[in-house]
This record gives C-alpha cells, structure tokens and sequence, in this order.
C-alpha cells in the first residue's frame, strides 16, 4: 500500500469488535467495478512493461482514465452508502 494509514489496525479492530459488515450487494459493486479496471490496468502493464513492448502515451491515458474511473466508483459509492446525519 502506497499510503498506509496509522490507525489502520485500530479501525480492523473496531470492525471485528462491532461485527461491521458491508452488504452483498456493496460487494458486488465495488467486486465488478475495481476488479474491472484493476484488471486492464494489468493488462496494460503486463503487456508493455513486462512483454517489453513500449509504453505509449495512450496506455498512459488508459491507465489515468481507469484509474479515475475507480475513484470516480468510490465517490459514487460513498454517497449512495454513508449515513446522512
């Protein structure tokens, strides 16, 4: 992880303690949609870097968009899913 958060094991914790579960269907969203992009990506990656074909400006923009498109996917998910108080 690029960017671990201090408190990360507290918030597991608190998520074991409390039986906090997300709902099957989150779950199937959040499966489909980051699985999906995470996936080009690593086909991007996969055959340019590790086939040793080149890295174009394109597969650049690919993975920028794909990449947006998972955050874009967390924002819309957030909400729809965080409590309004």
């Amino acid at each position: 992880m690029a960017n671990p958060m201090r408190e990360e094991e507290e918030i597991y914790q608190q998520i074991r303690d409390q039986k906090i579960a997300i709902h099957p269907l989150v779950w199937e969203l959040i499966d489909h949609h980051i699985s999906n992009d995470l996936y080009i990506i690593n086909i991007i990656l996969g055959s340019t870097i590790l086939d040793g074909q080149s890295f174009t400006k394109e597969n650049a923009e690919s993975i920028l968009a794909h990449s947006k498109s998972i955050k874009n996917f967390l924002v819309k998910l957030g909400k729809e899913t965080k409590k309004h108080g």
